[in-house]
């Protein structure tokens, strides 16, 4: 029984059932045309949060480092940035139905994750003479795709809106969203923190890596700064003007979609010395 508690597995499919209660809730509120959203909400979606927060501690303890090794560790630690995200930006920026979005993609990515056993597999760890750069690079990195995953959903608000204006179709859904010009002003500052985020890492990951090339895998190295440099592309082109709000919400989601498949090459970056981890996945 305790071994079974004791699963982090077994804890991130409760709580990506909390994840799936949270989007369900609000879909049901916004169904029955609710103005308010109950703070009901923000329990199941906190109590999602928590599990998956005590299972990642519980992988990570046994790992003895920052659970990152897999596409599993990868995608659950995005989906948790993601929804710490959720919890810091959404008063700041008072957007009703972010939870909305976050929830339903948080449910996704994470029960996908959890139904490909083969994603769990077993790797190898640093050495410990990396010392704490490696595990402060990665963990700074993917919860910069974190901002991300938070700026493809609100330029998916973004899109809606626009094109409920358009269309002129107000409804209570785009009635709880924020106007084009906020969603936009939104996505500028989210992108410009996803992107100061990824250089910090960038910059840790280099300076581990001047005196250790050897341990640095091409794939990881290309992927990771193509995704950097693409973003800050798209960052400076909408400040100069030479990118409109509407396309440029559309890069913001096309470039998370790719840095969702980059996630395969970067978690491949293991140090041929470590010592490898074995996993159960089928609730052992």
């Amino acid at each position: 029984m305790l071994s079974n508690l004791s699963d982090e597995r077994t804890i991130l499919w409760v709580s990506t059932l909390f994840y799936c209660s949270g989007f369900a809730y609000i879909f049901i509120c916004i169904a029955r045309k609710r103005l308010h959203l109950s703070i009901f909400r923000l329990l199941l979606i906190g109590t999602g949060f928590i599990l998956q927060t005590f299972a990642l501690y519980l992988r990570g303890h046994e790992v003895k480092s920052c659970p990152l090794g897999n596409p599993f560790e990868v995608l659950q630690f995005l989906v948790w940035s993601a929804i710490l995200l959720y919890f810091l930006v959404g008063p700041v920026f008072r957007i009703s139905l972010l939870g909305f979005f976050c929830a339903g993609l948080a449910a996704v990515i994470s029960m996908i994750s959890l139904l490909v056993p083969a994603w769990d597999s077993s790797y190898e760890l640093a050495q410990p003479a990396s010392g704490p750069w490696i595990e402060t690079h990665a963990a700074t990195a993917m919860f910069s795709y974190g901002v991300f995953c938070i700026l493809a959903l609100t330029s998916a608000m973004f899109i809606l809106q626009n094109f409920g204006l358009k269309e002129k179709r107000i409804n209570i859904f785009s009635s709880l969203l924020p106007s084009i010009v906020q969603l936009d002003q939104i996505n500028i500052r989210l992108l410009l923190t996803g992107v100061i985020v990824m250089s910090f890492s960038l910059f840790v990951g280099a300076y581990y890596w001047v005196g250790n090339g050897e341990l640095v895998r091409l794939p990881k190295l290309l992927t990771t700064s193509s995704i950097w440099v693409a973003y800050l592309i798209i960052l400076c082109l909408h400040r100069t003007n030479r990118l409109l709000p509407l396309k440029f919400a559309w890069y913001c989601i096309l470039l998370f979609a790719i840095a969702l498949i980059s996630i395969w090459p970067v978690a491949s970056n293991r140090t041929e010395n470590g010592r490898e981890i074995p996993f159960a996945t089928s609730g052992e």
